[in-house]
């Protein structure tokens, strides 16, 4: 017998197993069309939602594509899907966390777009700068997270934005490093963000100038949407006690939903230093990717190396390039920062003046683009009455419940008809029994003459 070959996978064969991989990636790191769980997961505790919904859980899809990239490096079509789909998931999460009001629900927004990005590396082959910004969110993003309780310990239980307002004098430290991590996830050097997302937007202009172009206008929302939420809960006066009597506070401090609303406090230390830990982590952890080094160290896993000169142009004038597009990076950062000072510090009436002339567009917005309800309608609504009419009261209550039911009924039918033959009449037993004695000795009879 001779030697057997290995078989060589053809690119449709890896487009598919491509393609497939990332619709489990795009399930498990809530991308487009499958992002709707995350904001929802929310309504658990902040330690929960910084590890699981900015350190662990949600960054799985991205590490397996990463991991995967030996097959997503042969098939080019479905690298391409991974960078549309990442892309354009990082543009429509943002635009939604524009109009959030409950702090936790613009953060879980972020995550999402923030998960785009990673994405969107991947998809342009950039998988150390997907997993450097992995890395890099990890820091910002859990620390955002745990200043976000920290903040609703401090004001009671409360999550909306438009109840709080300045928190910076009763909740210093919060502030403070809160106020890291809004640096560090607008990308604002030389914090964590900056570096990793500056790699990211980097590597996609050179694969694809659209994909940079939208990761821009991205950074631009990103940054405008995070220093609103720092506007709206840390500047200004605090809002909390004087909207109490409109919503349901009682006289004793306690809303509707028994939350105890006093003065506003700082949390305890317990609660603070993993704030500080994740700060300076904020601060300095993006360092570790300066000069390449990043990826020089992940290189063995991607067996690729860094690319210092591409389509023939001199170092010189990539590094030109580099520089110019970083400093495109810093000021789109820098304009959302201003446009958000404009408009929740110095003219906060504003905000609700364009709200009101944007009409339907700013409605959209503020519902998420129906997308929950559009889901509801076509998916959840029909499955719970599919299941109510068919699962529940055909198959459970009609076949089910049914044969268990007649089965007893047939039972009890048949034990009554054999209780009757319970007479309690002697006669009847001896009756019975000379019958049977007499059936049996006519067998036995039968039997012996044949």
């Amino acid at each position: 017998m001779g030697k057997l070959q290995p078989e060589t996978a053809g690119v449709g064969l890896l487009t598919s197993i491509g393609l497939l991989l990332m619709v489990g990636a795009a399930g498990k790191s809530a991308q487009i069309p499958l992002y709707v769980w995350l904001p929802d997961a929310m309504e658990g505790p902040t330690p929960v939602s910084a590890l699981i919904h900015a350190a662990t859980m949600v960054t799985a899809g991205v590490y397996m594509v990463a991991r995967s990239h030996v097959i997503f490096e042969r098939a080019p079509s479905a690298l391409m899907v991974v960078a549309i789909i990442g892309t354009l998931t990082a543009l429509f999460a943002a635009t939604i966390g524009i109009a959030q009001t409950d702090i936790k629900k613009v953060l879980a927004y972020s995550t999402v777009s923030q998960l785009g990005y990673m994405f969107m590396a991947c998809g342009v082959g950039a998988f150390s700068a997907g997993i450097f910004h992995l890395m890099t969110h990890a820091f910002f993003k859990g620390l955002l997270f745990l200043a976000a309780g920290s903040v609703i310990h401090g004001v009671g239980g409360e999550q909306d934005m438009r109840k709080m307002g300045g928190l910076r004098q009763y909740m210093p430290w919060t502030f403070a490093t809160m106020g890291i991590a809004t640096l560090a996830i607008a990308g604002i050097p030389p914090l964590a963000g900056f570096w990793s997302k500056d790699e990211i937007l980097w590597r996609a202009f050179e694969r694809e100038p659209a994909y940079w172009l939208v990761g821009v206008i991205t950074a631009f929302i990103t940054s405008f949407y995070m220093f609103r939420l720092m506007y709206l809960t840390f500047g200004g006066e605090y809002r909390g006690a004087t909207l109490q009597a409109a919503h349901g506070h009682d006289a004793h401090g306690h809303d509707d939903h028994g939350h105890g609303h006093g003065e506003p406090h700082e949390s305890p230390r317990v609660m603070l230093a993993p704030l500080v830990v994740l700060a300076v982590l904020s601060v300095i952890g993006g360092l570790v990717g300066y000069g390449n080094r990043f990826e020089h160290f992940l290189d063995p896993v991607f067996q690729q190396k860094v690319v210092e000169v591409a389509q023939g142009s001199p170092p010189e004038a990539l590094k030109s390039i580099e520089y110019l597009l970083m400093g495109v990076s810093i000021s789109v950062a820098a304009l959302g920062w201003i446009l958000a000072y404009l408009l929740y510090s110095r003219r906060p009436e504003l905000p609700a003046r364009i709200a009101a002339s944007l009409g339907g567009v700013y409605q959209a917005v503020v519902h998420k683009y129906y997308i929950d309800e559009l889901y509801a309608a076509l998916f959840v609504k029909p499955l719970i009455e599919g299941s109510s009419a068919i699962l529940w009261k055909g198959i459970d209550q009609g076949i089910i419940d049914a044969a268990v039911n007649n089965s007893a009924d047939a039972a009890r039918h048949v034990s009554d008809n054999v209780r009757h033959m319970q007479s309690g009449n002697l006669r009847s037993y001896a009756g019975w029994v000379a019958a049977g004695s007499a059936v049996v000795i006519a067998y036995m009879i039968w039997m012996g003459v044949r």
